[in-house]
């Protein structure tokens, strides 16, 4: 089924836009110059962000469709990525904030919304089933996603390429959630 698959791949898609950054993200920080202990704190922030935008994209799901919702938290990881680039031309304490509330944010806002497009397509008895096959593509994704952008550090001794890789898988995950809500023609 189309919307199996396309959950499936927004699974895998997730931890590569999310975990090559996440991953790096302190490293990162430290080769632009700033403190340890001041990466490590501004990158905490991250983890009340994403407390608020589980929530807040949990309520988004409701008012606006799963798709949208998604869209939105995949632009917020996209935003927060590119702000800690940013870093590399303007290397402010301001971007490292505005990458921690802004990633934040949807840093791990996806697995409920595919939970409940999951939960409204494949309802049922075999839904543990069903949902459990579809998360093989989140660990799939988590075990090449931080290896990838390491690799690619080190041949390119840069962490812009991954980073703008991760941007990429956003848009691709994204449009996976619009393939999973619009049901097929034959469906319609």
């Amino acid at each position: 089924m189309r919307a199996f698959w396309a959950l499936w791949f927004a699974y895998l898609f997730t931890p590569l836009a999310v975990f090559p950054v996440t991953t790096h993200q302190v490293a990162f920080a430290i080769d632009r110059g700033f403190q340890p202990l001041l990466a490590a704190s501004v990158f905490g922030i991250m983890g009340l962000m994403s407390s608020i935008g589980r929530i807040s994209f949990g309520f988004a799901v409701d008012r606006l469709g799963g798709a949208l919702a998604a869209t939105l938290s995949y632009g917020c990881t996209a935003a927060g990525a590119l702000a800690l680039l940013a870093l590399e031309g303007d290397p402010r304490v301001g971007w490292l904030v505005a990458y921690a509330l802004v990633f934040g944010l949807g840093f791990g806002a996806r697995g409920p919304i595919i939970t409940a497009i999951a939960a409204t397509r494949f309802p049922g008895r075999r839904f543990g089933a069903i949902y459990g096959f579809m998360s093989i593509g989140n660990g799939f994704g988590g075990a090449i996603g931080p290896w990838f952008a390491g690799a690619l550090f080190d041949v390119t001794g840069s962490y812009r390429t991954p980073f703008l890789i991760a941007t990429l898988f956003c848009v691709a995950g994204s449009v996976c959630f619009w393939l999973a809500e619009r049901p097929p023609r034959d469906e319609a």
